[in-house]
């Protein structure tokens, strides 16, 4: 029927009334796919059904082939998912072998379009994928809104990530190398991070990406730039966001892999019992390459700026805003931030040295627990902490802040909760300060 209906130049497919069950479908120029209320679309539980086959575009391990997918477009234009029906992943099928396996590459992906254009996805829900939920490599012209995404199979955040389900890593959306993007109006779900910005070329680049007004939970981050980072992200901005229940980190800027990262914003957020941390800027050197004989760019992260942000039941982890030695984050913003966290750190924590760790995944176990228990800062040129209150909700020995290496930092109406005998502040290498 999609074949069709691109023949005859274009219209709705749609499928009404029903339960359907399909192997991998291929959108083309012009069709919009219509799930109207009422009707499933589900993954077939063959694997024959879902071919990997030849691509003229890099997969994630730069292999040009397509992997597998239930719902996928290369090249297309003018396409769209649209309807309040429901489209199943089939995911429960696809539980064999632990997170990383040679299984795991053969889990299909709910939805991947890749250098598609003009795309718009509206009001369908996605549940139970495989593995990732909707997927977008190098398209433009995005729009994704008022949608709902239900893909998370290990819910419980006190037990072991894979207790329940081993290892399944939905993640909710990825934009990888995408530009002119908008996503809106969605609840979230996830097994694995809900929203995730990547770039696997160092040629590629996301830019001109709204995200607002979305609802978002996770078995990992809830809103994250990287960790893939290997381009560049230009021109972000995130806002009338909530983020609960994150076993990761709830707001995370991350480049480890040379990407250069400027002009991001997250404004108007509420987090609640977020395990990781509650922000994470991340300046690293993992220099990891997703294509044949890349050559790693030099990583940068400038410009970046939180505010309007409030949380409580933030982990006693602390927040790291780190980058490395002679890897300098340079101007970060953080105004009216107010956050409480579980506390409890001891005297001995406060006294912990923090390895570099260059090379290590920057999730919110990098560095494992801060010797602040507020915001750890290395590495750092002009960082503003203005109206930031911070307190525990247990008696916590550690500094609200430690600055170590930060050149020029303005605290303007700082307040911070402290034990007797605490310092607010503790500033070891830190120049140009103004209080």
């Amino acid at each position: 029927a999609i074949d069709a209906c691109h023949a005859a130049g274009g219209g709705r497919v749609y499928l009404h009334n029903g339960r359907f069950s399909s192997g991998t479908l291929r959108l083309r120029d012009n069709v919009i796919l219509h799930v109207e209320a009422g009707a499933t679309l589900v993954a077939s539980p063959r694997l024959e059904d879902f071919p990997t086959t030849p691509s003229r575009h890099p997969s994630y391990t730069g292999e040009m082939i397509t992997g597998k997918m239930l719902l996928h477009a290369e090249d297309a234009r003018n396409i769209g998912i649209e309807g309040r029906g429901t489209i199943d992943g089939g995911g429960d099928t696809w539980v064999e072998g632990p997170y990383g396996s040679p299984s795991f590459h053969f889990r299909p992906r709910l939805l991947h379009f890749v250098a598609c254009e003009n795309v718009q996805i509206r009001g369908v829900t996605f549940r139970n994928s495989a593995s990732w939920t909707l997927s977008f490599l190098e398209c433009r012209d995005l729009v994704i809104d008022g949608f709902r995404i239900d893909s998370r199979e290990n819910p419980d955040l006190d037990a072991p990530r894979f207790k329940m389900v081993r290892g399944r890593n939905c993640d909710g959306i990825d934009l990888t190398d995408c530009q002119v993007v908008r996503v809106a109006n969605g609840f979230i779900n996830s097994g694995d991070d809900s929203i995730v910005l990547k770039s696997f070329s160092p040629a590629g680049l996301c830019r001109d990406i709204t995200i607002s007004n979305c609802v978002v939970s996770s078995s990992a981050s809830g809103i994250k730039i990287g960790t893939e980072s290997t381009g560049a992200f230009e021109d972000i901005v995130v806002q009338n966001c909530t983020v609960f229940d994150t076993r990761g980190a709830g707001l995370a800027v991350l480049t480890v892999d040379g990407a250069r990262i400027e002009r991001v914003s997250f404004s108007n957020i509420s987090l609640r019992n977020i395990k990781g941390d509650a922000i994470m800027v991340r300046l690293g050197a993992r220099n990891r390459t997703h294509r044949q004989d890349a050559v790693v760019n030099q990583g940068s992260i400038k410009d970046v700026m939180f505010a309007q942000i409030q949380g409580t039941r933030i982990s006693d982890l602390g927040n790291a805003i780190s980058g490395g030695p002679g890897q300098i984050i340079e101007n970060v913003t953080l105004r009216d931030i107010a956050l409480e966290f579980t506390g409890g750190g001891t005297t001995e924590l406060a006294k912990r040295v923090v390895p570099e760790n260059l090379k290590g995944y920057p999730g919110s176990s990098l560095f494992g627990k801060l010797p602040a228990y507020g915001f750890f800062v290395r590495h750092v040129r002009n960082i503003v902490f203005d109206n930031v209150p911070l307190r525990f909700a247990a008696d916590d020995h550690r500094p609200a802040i430690v600055c170590d290496d930060v050149d020029s930092v303005t605290f303007d109406r700082f307040r911070a909760q402290t034990l007797p005998g605490v310092e607010a502040r503790r500033l070891v290498n830190t120049r140009n300060v103004s209080k």
